[in-house]
């Protein structure tokens, strides 16, 4: 008898799953949980197959429940975020003691609420992700995730992204794209602020989201960090080389770069609310190899003769004509041979990476939609974009791209300096 799906998900998700055991047992480590002493990310330090392993049974789970649950629930999900909303907005996790737990009375006084309406956020959240739980009736205790956000304030920034900046959004994004523009101030964000500006143009009226959005931009993982380390050669450039590092915030990723590579220095250009005062930022060892401007990028590039100008996760915030406009600022201040490098998600073509990095990346594209009027691309599309920033000239020549499961790198040369 043939076998079904649904058993052959339920035999992967065991075989994966006891792999993933026995290597916690054998190594000593302990065990997911959802318990405040549980650690943030159990696998996090694995061996690669360990981390398929895991990746393995994560993607079954997610088949096996959709097909259990039928299509009705792909086209109807339970997707009320504004429990989450709401304990991140009150700072419900950081009134919640470390040990032990709190009445809903007392929690409700101390964040401003109804008791009634804290009691429902907190049973929501409890029970559709894991956050706070109630270890008697009418107490509030900490879980793995609230203990998180009570401690962590780059998860605190994510969420604000997430609730302050993307959910509302997102809610207007199918209006926008009813208008058929391509600017950026013609977005789900700029309707659901109710402004003609667009998303960076906005925040730079809003001083606090605007440092909390630069919070949650230097959550860089590592994967991405290290593509972007390896998969541009950075040791052949010449002793004293400048690296120009165009919408780089406030250099989190130059200074990296920086410890990496010695032999380099590197500009770090942001809009000059963004980085002003960043060099008191700077490790001490690093002061004078990491420097700041205040640069609008749509304008000619001030600093001449760089050997790379790099464009991190920055072209994706643009729609197609912004790019090229962006691109040819450089023209003029590029000599023979230097190097545009672009680190941006690359899209695959549908069905041909996994499960779970085709969804982020997915996801990624519909963040772009909403925030920005934007898009992540497939080479192809980046192929049209660097053709047209160069139109007259020999122009960018792609001399390489690498592509992996977190990031792409795109490699140009530039060959011709021609004349605007």
């Amino acid at each position: 008898m043939e076998t079904t799906r649904i058993a052959e998900l339920a035999r992967i998700i065991a075989s994966q799953t006891d792999k993933l055991d026995k290597h916690l047992r054998s190594n000593n480590l302990p065990e997911p949980s959802f318990s405040p002493e549980a650690p943030v990310d159990p696998f996090q330090s694995s061996t690669s197959d360990i981390k398929q392993a895991n990746i393995s049974a994560v993607e079954a789970a997610i088949e096996l429940r959709q097909l259990l649950e039928g299509p009705v629930k792909l086209l109807v999900p339970e997707s009320n975020f504004a429990p989450l909303a709401a304990i991140r907005r009150f700072k419900i996790a950081s009134h919640v003691p470390k040990q032990g737990g709190i009445s809903f009375a007392d929690l409700a006084s101390m964040c401003g609420l109804l008791e009634h309406d804290l009691r429902r956020v907190i049973r929501y959240a409890a029970i559709h992700h894991r956050v706070f739980c109630e270890p008697e009736k009418g107490f509030v205790a900490h879980t793995a995730a609230s203990k998180l956000l009570a401690e962590n304030g780059k998860i605190g920034n994510m969420m604000d992204l997430t609730f302050s900046e993307c959910w509302p959004a997102h809610s207007r994004a199918v209006d926008a794209m009813a208008q058929k523009s391509e600017e950026p101030n013609k977005s789900g964000y700029s309707l659901a602020n109710g402004t003609s500006l667009n998303m960076f143009e906005f925040l730079a009226q809003h001083p606090d989201r605007a440092r909390r959005f630069a919070g949650a931009m230097s959550s860089t993982t590592p994967a991405s960090l290290e593509a972007l380390v390896n998969y541009f050669d950075w040791s052949s450039l010449p002793d004293g080389s400048t690296v120009v590092d165009v919408g780089g915030a406030r250099g989190h990723v130059s200074i990296h770069l920086a410890k990496r590579f010695p032999h380099l220095r590197f500009v770090v250009e942001d809009m000059p609310e963004v980085v002003e005062a960043a060099d008191r930022e700077i490790p001490e060892d690093l002061k004078g190899r990491v420097s700041f401007v205040g640069h609008n990028m749509f304008i000619e590039q001030p600093v001449k003769d760089a050997h790379v100008y790099l464009f991190r996760y920055v072209l994706h915030d643009w729609p197609d004509k912004y790019c090229v406009k962006i691109l040819q600022q450089l023209i003029p201040a590029m000599k023979e041979g230097a190097m545009v490098v672009t680190q941006d998600h690359l899209l695959p073509e549908p069905g041909t990476l996994p499960l779970l990095r085709e969804m982020q990346l997915r996801s990624m594209d519909a963040n772009m939609m909403s925030l920005f009027n934007s898009r992540e691309r497939a080479i192809e599309d980046w192929r049209a974009i660097f053709e047209a920033a160069s139109v007259k000239f020999s122009g960018f020549s792609a001399t390489r791209v690498k592509e992996n499961p977190s990031t792409g790198v795109i490699q140009l040369k530039w060959t011709d300096k021609g004349h605007l």
